[in-house]
C-alpha cells in the first residue's frame, strides 16, 4: 500500500491565516494564566522558580513534541 501523500500546510492559506492569528494569542492567553496563577494560588506564590520552570518546559515540551512528531516512525 503506497502512503498518502498530503500538500504542505503552507498551501492551506486559510489554515496559515488561522495559526499566524491563533498562536499569538494562544501565548497571550498562557502568559495570561501563568501570571494569575503566579499571583493567586499560594503554593505557587511560595515557589516561584519550580512552578516558572514548570511552567517554560510546557510550550517547550509541546512545541517539540508538535516539530518532532511527523519524523517519529
Amino acid at each position: 500500500m503506497a502512503p498518502i501523500k498530503m500538500a504542505p500546510i503552507e498551501s492551506n492559506d486559510r489554515l496559515m491565516i488561522i495559526l499566524i492569528c491563533a498562536v499569538p494569542f494562544a501565548a497571550l492567553s498562557y502568559c495570561g494564566l501563568v501570571m494569575a496563577s503566579l499571583i493567586a494560588i499560594p503554593e505557587v506564590k511560595q515557589y516561584p522558580l519550580v512552578f516558572g520552570g514548570i511552567f517554560a518546559l510546557i510550550p517547550l515540551v509541546l512545541g517539540a513534541a508538535i516539530w518532532i512528531g511527523p519524523f517519529r516512525k
